[in-house]
């Protein structure tokens, strides 16, 4: 005598086991997903060296060198990562100066600040592709440069740019 299963049972049977796969590989996908929300982001690491300047006349690389002055009475809201609102957001890039030199640091064109000697500072150019760029200036006029370096800035994304002489 043959064993017959009845077609209902058949997709029944079927189903179940469908919906056990899918559960399965959706719960493997959230727990890989879980793990990876919670390390924190790698950083890349773009070793840049120094180059030195070809005579006067103007950077055509610094818009602005001008220090920045603060206004008692300017109302600058704050960005959307400072704010406590989600939203776009640009990256971070760790200025590491491994040189003897005071080296300025300008994003897109504007002065952002100084890193001393050996330290470390941090930029944090906007959202699409922006221009950093190193400069020191030498006492008899001469100066050495990294860059212009183009930053992709992907969403919360870390750099670490190196200085070397």
């Amino acid at each position: 005598m043959k064993f017959k299963i009845n077609p209902i049972l058949q997709f029944a049977i079927a189903f179940v086991l469908v919906l056990l796969v899918g559960v399965g590989y959706t719960y493997a996908q959230d727990d890989a997903m879980k793990k990876a929300d919670t390390q924190a982001p790698t950083k890349q690491v773009i070793k840049a060296a120094a180059q030195s300047s070809r005579g006067g006349g103007p950077d055509p690389n610094i818009k602005s060198d001008a220090k920045p002055v603060n206004d008692p009475n300017a109302k600058i809201p704050p960005p959307p990562e400072k704010s406590g609102q989600r939203g776009a957001r640009g990256c971070s890039v760790d200025v590491n100066n491994m040189t003897a030199w005071f080296v300025d640091i300008y994003s897109n064109g504007i002065y952002v600040g100084t890193v001393g000697p050996w330290g470390n500072g941090w930029t944090y150019p906007p959202l699409v592709g922006s221009a950093v760029y190193g400069r020191a200036n030498f006492t008899d006029g001469t100066w050495k440069y990294w860059g212009p370096r183009q930053f992709v800035c992907a969403q919360g994304g870390i750099y670490s740019w190196q200085l070397t002489p």
